[in-house]
């Protein structure tokens, strides 16, 4: 089973390199949603037009994110990959020497949420294939996090009133 739900990577302008070593029994594709795969791309994970990394395989993504700022996720297009968690954001930042048009925040924050189910990704399949529907998930994931702590958590935002965050 793939699990790691609501990884966070950083990037500068330069080329970015993500090795995935798959511990799966089914293949995996990812596609880089919003992200321009310049000249490669047979690394956006469409099914159909891209092959999938086999089980137990290694590979790496090579891809180039120059002049793309903001923020973007990805996820994977085959089965039932991005229900077990298999999805995660990357950030883009600015180079120095090129200029944004506004002030600098006080903090900047990344946000992923996504459902949470209590069976896993096999049983929620089963459930599809079926025709049956998945209902209404069990819960809400934010940055990996279910939210539901014994209240002597650290809270995952922090934020001072008349500052600007983004």
């Amino acid at each position: 089973m793939v699990n790691f739900r609501g990884q966070k990577s950083t990037a500068l302008q330069t080329i970015t390199l993500l090795s995935m070593c798959l511990i799966t029994s089914m293949p995996f594709l990812f596609t880089w949603n919003g992200i321009q795969q310049r000249k490669n791309s047979w690394q956006e994970g469409t099914p159909g037009t891209t092959c999938p990394i086999p089980p137990g395989a290694n590979f790496t993504y090579h891809f180039q994110v120059k002049d793309q700022i903001g923020s973007y996720f990805y996820y994977p297009t085959t089965s039932m990959h991005r229900g077990a968690g298999g999805y995660g954001m990357l950030k883009v930042h600015s180079r120095d020497l090129i200029p944004v048009p506004f002030d600098r925040p006080e903090a900047e924050y990344a946000v992923l949420a996504g459902d949470w189910y209590r069976k896993d990704h096999a049983t929620l399949k089963r459930l599809l294939d079926s025709g049956r529907t998945l209902g209404r998930p069990d819960g809400v994931i934010i940055n990996g996090k279910q939210g539901k702590g014994d209240g002597t958590d650290t809270p995952m935002f922090t934020m001072i009133p008349g500052k600007t965050y983004r």
